[in-house]
């Protein structure tokens, strides 16, 4: 259904600032291909780039993010029970019971968040600072004698799974392994071709706690045209006024509080999806991805992104089809292809 390469980054632990595990993977994937520099900030971000001879030839920029939303150790009480703080947007609800991996320079530490049994609450609302990891400890210097310390990172014990469904699974990290994984098949399928412009792709850090990788990223290539590679939330299967739903095609982004689409890119998209028949859908959101953040840097960047529709992302697992998948890489594979100099300029221009 999907290849090797999404399973193993979908298994990757890594929150944002801890994002080491998919760098590596990343990098040792672009070392197979030799037409490509490999790059990278001083943040961790990391991107193959291909550079056009002409040195003024215009620069296209491709780009997922490798954090997943987690959480980090914060706090140990008296009694060994860990406190924790959130790594990008979670609701506390969604950890009650559950198992997480507690993750130490000396291995991984399972342990169970506490519930307070529904008639005890006094409120129903509940933080990520109401929760208390239970790692089997009877004592704070129990808990630093396995090896706990302050700033360790805590994920959730949620492996990737196909469902009965032939085209759904389920991950834990498909926001943002997809960007990854994208990015990757496309450092394979154009290292061969010649294109028009300077070509960098790979994946940010830190996207989930403030779109800080793109930033220092977006930065350093100065891009003429910025692509995010994100999953983005449906809930089709609660609500049937959803804009968008699993199955029906890519995300076009038309609309979030940090990035309205610029009008000649979504003329240029959605005329491309409908002469190729990529099957896309019209998407507004109340987050931002990374392009929101290329969007205002360097004079402005013609910024948008290539969504993916996605179920409970930012909890402990979600949802994907990969229809999806094979919409969102025909339309980037198209976009590439088709993008020149002129096309380009006329982009620029056409906002102006």
């Amino acid at each position: 259904m999907i290849r090797q390469l999404y399973l193993d980054l979908f298994d990757l632990q890594a929150t944002s600032g801890y994002e080491k595990p998919v760098q590596s993977y990343m990098r040792l994937f672009m070392e197979k291909f030799p037409k490509y520099t490999i790059v990278t900030d001083r943040l961790g971000s990391i991107f193959a780039v291909k550079k056009h001879r002409d040195e003024n030839a215009p620069i296209v920029m491709v780009a997922g993010h490798m954090d997943e939303v987690g959480l980090m150790v914060v706090g140990i009480t008296d009694k060994g029970m860990l406190k924790l703080t959130n790594l990008g947007g979670l609701n506390g609800e969604v950890f009650i019971s559950q198992v997480l991996s507690v993750h130490t320079k000396e291995g991984v530490i399972k342990g169970v968040v506490g519930a307070i049994p529904p008639h005890l609450k006094k409120e129903q609302q509940l933080s990520i600072s109401d929760l208390i990891l239970d790692i089997g400890a009877s004592s704070k210097e129990e808990a630093l004698q396995f090896g706990v310390a302050l700033g360790d990172m805590v994920l959730f014990d949620n492996p990737f799974t196909y469902t009965k469904h032939p085209h759904r699974l389920i991950a834990k990290s498909i926001d943002n392994r997809y960007g990854c994984g994208l990015a990757l098949e496309a450092i394979e399928a154009f290292h061969d071709l010649n294109l028009p412009f300077t070509l960098v792709i790979g994946a940010t850090v830190q996207e989930e706690v403030g779109l800080r990788g793109a930033e220092t990223s977006v930065n350093m290539i100065k891009p003429d045209l910025f692509l995010a590679l994100d999953a983005s939330p449906v809930n089709d299967a609660l609500d049937k006024e959803s804009l968008a739903e699993l199955g029906k095609g890519f995300l076009l982004r038309m609309y979030d509080p940090r990035n309205v689409m610029h009008q000649g890119t979504l003329k240029f998209f959605v005329e491309l999806a409908k002469k190729h028949q990529i099957p896309f859908q019209y998407f507004t959101s109340q987050g931002g991805t990374d392009a929101a953040k290329a969007l205002e840097l360097n004079d402005g960047v013609i910024a948008t992104t290539i969504g993916l529709p996605a179920r409970y992302i930012h909890s402990t697992a979600a949802m994907m089809d990969v229809r999806d998948l094979e919409s969102a890489k025909t339309m980037l594979f198209t976009v590439l292809n088709t993008l020149n100099h002129d096309i380009i300029k006329a982009l620029k221009e056409a906002n102006s």
